[in-house]
């Protein structure tokens, strides 16, 4: 029907359409609509990682170790030397020299303190919590299978308590990872930690330590990652048991330390990369915001790694593609995913091998219509504490059908996940064939 302007009195505007739609339902639909965008980009708002200004800004209600570190002053200490070492072990700055490390212990502790001159430093830190540590193993003979286990103590006045979560368990997945306790305690308290700054790299924030000897790393996590490990503990203990040569990082202790009514949660965990790496690659087997600008000399990931593949040996290559098979699977029974395999790459050593929980592989490295050059890799699985939360869930169907249309996306159910994840290093690790 044609459309008559102006309409005629007493009669609704129609629009031009066949059914004789009005303005008013086309005006309808347009604000569900802008509903709907509105839902979707609050829901990335959500999702989206804060800025360290964002978390700076919001005192109290972020969790503790997304809290920058600050100064002598109080002032905080936002940046760092553009041309400051990285450590890609374990994505913070690396253990600093003599004259370094007079200023790093004048820091206050990653914001867990009113910023004043009064602030502990991360030397005392260190010292309190090593000494609490050597407590709890002290303690160890008087406790009963999941029992926590809580000491006192105090700094700089403040009183402190910290509590060794699932002690037993704990204490068996050490004995998984051929480790004994005296050897846990002299890399864990025998002489103070180094680093006790917020990461470099990744997306997560956390705060981070080491021991002196470069075995060990102490990270902060989140209370629903904490709860997850406490849940998966039986499990991972019997795997590890039966799995020697797994690539799972190995939790070997969690701490809940509780100071001034705020609570600081954090694990200790093999060290993925003892050793110097020259570059570093988190893969998941994804495309989505998987590039990193290699001049940050940051932890790279799967767009980095293109054009490159891990060649090895056949008989190793057939080990290591179904050990990631078997531990993608036993992850997929836990319900977990968002994992990735962290390796690590630098020139090659005679004394490589599995011991101890940590895998260092003899092979080459393949470049696209480049060179082949022989390599050691370090590898192992890492950040397997994700649970398929409703929060996941409706990641997933926005990143779908938008993202998902142009890359493969992160959040993708625990089976999807591993089944990818296998079918992707099953490409990027090939037999040498000389």
């Amino acid at each position: 029907r044609r459309l008559q302007w102006p309409p005629p009195p007493g009669t609704a505007l129609r629009a031009m359409a066949p059914d004789g739609t009005s303005v008013a339902e086309y005006a309808y639909y347009f604000g569900i609509c802008l509903v709907l965008v509105g839902l979707i980009l609050w829901f990335f708002e959500l999702l989206r990682t804060p800025t360290a200004e964002e978390l700076d800004s919001d005192v109290g209600q972020k969790p503790l170790k997304k809290r920058l570190i600050t100064s002598e002053d109080g002032t905080p200490d936002a940046s760092e030397p553009e041309d400051a070492p990285r450590s890609f072990a374990s994505g913070f700055l690396d253990a600093p020299s003599i004259e370094e490390a007079n200023v790093v212990s004048k820091r206050a502790v990653c914001g867990m303190f009113p910023a004043a001159a009064s602030a502990p430093t991360v030397e005392q830190f260190g010292a309190c919590l090593q000494r609490m540590i050597r407590a709890c193993h002290v303690k160890h003979g008087h406790l009963r299978i999941f029992d926590d286990n809580t000491v006192n103590d105090s700094m700089d006045g403040n009183p402190v308590s910290l509590m060794e979560c699932r002690a037993t368990q704990f204490r068996r997945m050490r004995v998984a990872a051929h480790l004994t306790e005296e050897a846990y305690i002299e890399s864990m308290c025998a002489r103070p930690f180094s680093g006790g700054k917020v990461e470099a790299s990744g997306k997560s924030g956390s705060f981070f330590l080491r021991t002196h000897d470069n075995r060990f790393v102490l990270k902060t996590i989140e209370l629903h990652e904490f709860n997850v490990l406490k849940d998966i503990l039986p499990h991972m203990v019997l795997y590890l048991m039966e799995h020697d040569k797994s690539l799972l990082c190995r939790f070997l202790g969690g701490y809940e330390l509780t100071i001034g009514g705020r609570i600081l949660r954090f694990i200790v965990m093999v060290n993925v990369l003892p050793r110097h790496a020259d570059e570093v690659y988190d893969l998941k087997g994804t495309t989505e915001d998987r590039w990193v600008d290699p001049a940050t000399r940051a932890v790279m990931k799967d767009n980095n790694f293109l054009s490159q593949s891990m060649l090895f040996e056949a008989e190793l290559c057939a080990s290591m593609t179904e050990q990631i098979r078997d531990d993608a699977e036993f992850l997929h029974s836990l319900g977990v995913m968002d994992y990735s395999l962290l390796v690590g790459i630098s020139a090659p050593a005679d004394d490589a091998g599995f011991r101890d929980g940590l895998s260092e592989l003899p092979g080459w490295l393949a470049v696209a219509g480049g060179a082949i050059t022989p390599k050691l890799f370090q590898v192992g699985i890492i950040d397997y504490l994700q649970r398929w939360t409703p929060k996941k869930v409706a990641a997933h169907w926005l990143k779908k059908a938008t993202l998902g249309c142009f890359h493969e996306i992160d959040t993708e159910p625990p089976l999807v996940y591993c089944n990818r994840f296998y079918k992707y290093f099953l490409r990027k690790i090939q037999v040498m064939h000389q």
